[in-house]
This record gives C-alpha cells, sequence and structure tokens, in this order.
C-alpha cells in the first residue's frame, strides 16, 4: 500500500496548512482502507467529484486540486487492482 503520510508530509507548512492536509490525508485514508465500504466509497466520490469542499480543502493545505485529484484517483485504482487479487 501507499504511504499515506509520505504524500502529504512538507516541512515548509504552516500549522494551517498541515491541518488541512490532516483533512486530505484522513480523506484518502477512509477512500483506500476504511471498514464501512458507504464510507470508504463517500470518500472516494468526494475526490470523484472534486466539488468545492475538496477545492477549498486544497486550497487551504497549498495544494492543487487537479493534481490531488489525478494522484488520488489513481492510488485507489490501483487500490482495488491489488484488492481484487
Amino acid at each position: 500500500m501507499h504511504s499515506v503520510g509520505s504524500a502529504w508530509s512538507n516541512n515548509k507548512f504552516t500549522p494551517e496548512q498541515m491541518l488541512w492536509s490532516a483533512v486530505l490525508e484522513t480523506a484518502l485514508n477512509d477512500a483506500l482502507t476504511h471498514k464501512d465500504p458507504e464510507e470508504r466509497e463517500r470518500a472516494i466520490r468526494w475526490f470523484k467529484e472534486g466539488g468545492q469542499h475538496f477545492q477549498m480543502v486544497c486550497d487551504m493545505a497549498n495544494y492543487e486540486p487537479n493534481f490531488v485529484q489525478t494522484r488520488v484517483l489513481s492510488m485507489i485504482k490501483a487500490n482495488k487492482r491489488k484488492s481484487m487479487h
């Protein structure tokens, strides 16, 4: 599995950016590993839809939303392929 923490870690973050990065990390963990399938799908949908709240979280974390969305969706896809084997 991917190291989720390493996907978001950056020593140059402000405390606020670290907080919003933690929100992204939690959502990613939920999308990849949440035990409740409904919660896992809700997190996946949040990334796929890339709505206003997703955009805001990315902005607050100082990440480009399209980059985050593309990277996370590829991680989700790889995780689904791995779990099928």
